[in-house]
């Protein structure tokens, strides 16, 4: 079994479509998946048209005293999500805490969870450390837009992540030049591929389906399905 988390050098660089996207890309490649919301937005459970009603979630679970595997949905037959739940802004801050106390609670989840799924896709959130405490992950990836603030994050963040260009637009003088920056800059870290600015992305979402279901022929579910076939790549050469 495979870990793999995605992060934005800040938020709002479309973290959750792309999870969903790659999560949908990965088991049509015939991989067994869970998709992990550790955001306190819980917003990942759109993709795949849950509704706000269900309250459901590990973090929800963890409060509640219930079984926290027993929360995740079933949305085909290799894929699956473990949603966050419903909670207060004081509730996540006490599951912040109980993660910051016992930072190996993932770790060991994953263990139970290795003959069950080839990967674990972790959407994680900015800001709670504790929520971040995933424990052992092979391909860790930054999300960043080629912008002027990713830029001066990026600078100021040091780190061995894989960083993922979003939201790309080969019509921007500006993306194309930090692109050229950061290839000289991160250049053992920056994904060879990038993810296209596309409206099919944000329909995807209107629509409540990932974007390789909604529009399968579009440029970011085609580069949805580069990603994954990266990381399959990548897995075969880490072992």
């Amino acid at each position: 079994m495979t870990s793999l988390s995605i992060c934005g050098v800040h938020g709002g660089v479309g973290t959750t479509s792309l999870v969903a996207a790659l999560g949908h890309a990965l088991e049509s490649l015939g991989e067994r998946v869970l998709m992990i919301d550790l955001c306190p937005e819980n917003l990942l459970r759109l993709h795949f048209n849950l509704l706000d009603s269900r309250d459901s979630g590990w973090a929800r679970a963890m409060l509640d005293g219930q079984d926290w595997h027993k929360q995740a949905w079933s949305l085909k037959p290799f894929l699956q999500l473990l949603p966050y739940g419903r909670l207060s802004a004081e509730e996540s801050m006490s599951i912040e805490q109980q993660l910051i106390h016992d930072p190996r609670i993932w770790a060991r989840r994953q263990a139970s969870l290795a003959a069950h799924f080839d990967w674990l896709l972790f959407d994680v959130p900015q800001r709670l450390p504790g929520h971040a405490t995933l424990g052992p992950c092979l391909l860790p990836i930054q999300v960043a837009e080629a912008d002027a603030a990713c830029h001066v994050l990026l600078l100021q963040q040091a780190g061995n992540k894989h960083v993922l260009v979003n939201r790309f637009d080969p019509g921007s003088q500006l993306q194309r030049d930090l692109l050229l920056i950061w290839r000289k800059h991160y250049a053992a870290r920056l994904l060879p591929m990038k993810v296209h600015a596309d409206e099919a992305m944000r329909e995807a979402l209107a629509f409540k389906q990932p974007v390789g279901q909604y529009a399968p022929d579009s440029l970011a579910a085609q580069d949805a399905l580069s990603l994954a076939t990266w990381c399959l790549a990548r897995r075969r050469e880490m072992k």
